[in-house]
């Protein structure tokens, strides 16, 4: 009897054994499967947040981008309207200028040796200088 029970002690004991490795090895495999699990749920935060972030930017720089158009357009206009009535000012000025000469060639002459003179005299004095 003796035997029978050192044999169901031991068997016993190998069962526990077993039991206990097999506890264990479930263990491991729950505690791998959590860890791939929140490693996943971690990549896809990242790719959330990343894709998020990426339509912020891209609605971000499709406004910046509109509006830089409207402000390119509207200094285009400015400039263009600028330079037409600068160009119209000069048009009326030369054609001043030509009346003026025509109806007083003399002071015309004289005028233009004055301001020949005193830009050549100040010209000069910088180069001494």
């Amino acid at each position: 009897m003796s035997n029978v029970r050192k044999d169901e002690s031991d068997a016993d004991s190998s069962n526990v054994t077993s039991m206990d490795v097999a506890r264990e090895a479930v263990a491991e495999g729950v505690e791998k499967a959590r860890s791939a699990v929140g490693h996943g749920v971690d990549v896809a935060r990242e790719r959330m947040r990343d894709s998020k972030l990426s339509e912020r930017v891209k609605k971000a720089s499709s406004r910046a981008g509109e509006a830089a158009r409207e402000g390119y357009g509207v200094a285009r206009e400015k400039l263009g309207s600028g330079y037409e009535r600068a160009r119209k000012d000069m048009d009326q000025l030369v054609g001043d200028v030509n009346v003026y000469v025509r109806d007083n060639p003399g002071r015309a002459v004289l005028i233009a040796a004055s301001v020949g003179f005193v830009l050549g005299f100040l010209l000069r004095r910088d180069r001494r200088a």
